[in-house]
């Protein structure tokens, strides 16, 4: 198997709403909720993303209140964090107007459960207009409408869907040193429910097989 980042629907979806974010939006309240099921792909997108673009990825915890994600947001940024959470406030949002760089905040399923951090979060984009990614599972949109002064500010919502055929057929290509036959994908897309882990699973097996019995081709058989 090669080891490559896989361009599929969601992935392309995800690329479209930041390329929006960044570009279309100048002057306006620039964030946006990515959510849906594990196993989908939303945090190896974000980290993707993050490392090829020069974002901030935080992993929001289950204890996380404001003044952790503010100390965490401070290191993230390269400086060293102050004590009060005035004084990490103002380290935040004073680095983050000096050079603007996209936040992405993962697991927000957490601090949804805490007014004070989102109201925390709201702050910063009110002070340095900055992007903010929101990432959470598949409930995430139902808890945050419980903050309608932050809900109301996404320009936009997207649910990551399970990866189709089209989405199978493109991994098979880029990833497997092997051709896999149509009847192995609508196994795969079957079995695995769209979900990535099962469908590298399934991949794997078929290229083992292949190698194992030094075959071009993975048909339906050979993944059983």
């Amino acid at each position: 198997m090669r080891d490559k980042f896989v361009e599929v629907r969601n992935v392309r979806k995800f690329r479209a709403i930041m390329d929006r974010m960044h570009r279309h939006l100048k002057g306006q309240g620039r964030l946006a909720l990515i959510f849906g099921d594990p196993g989908l792909g939303k945090t190896e997108t974000a980290l993707n993303y993050a490392a090829n673009n020069g974002a901030i990825y935080i992993r929001m915890k289950k204890l996380m209140k404001g003044r952790w994600l503010l100390r965490d947001l401070v290191n993230a940024l390269g400086s060293e964090p102050r004590w009060t959470a005035e004084d990490l406030f103002n380290q935040v949002t004073d680095i983050l107007k000096q050079r603007k760089r996209t936040l992405i905040l993962d697991e927000i399923d957490y601090f949804s459960q805490d007014s004070r951090v989102t109201e925390t979060v709201r702050d910063i984009s009110d002070a340095t207009g900055v992007e903010i990614l929101f990432l959470g599972m598949g409930q995430a949109d139902k808890r945050l409408m419980r903050y309608p002064h932050l809900y109301d500010r996404f320009f936009e919502i997207l649910k990551f869907q399970p990866l189709d055929k089209e989405d199978v057929e493109l991994m098979a290509k880029d990833l497997s040193e092997v051709t896999f036959e149509a009847d192995a994908i609508d196994k795969i897309v079957d079995e695995s429910g769209g979900g990535i882990r099962r469908i590298l699973a399934l991949l794997h097996r078929g290229e083992y097989v292949a190698h194992k019995n030094r075959l071009k081709f993975v048909s339906v058989r050979d993944l059983k």
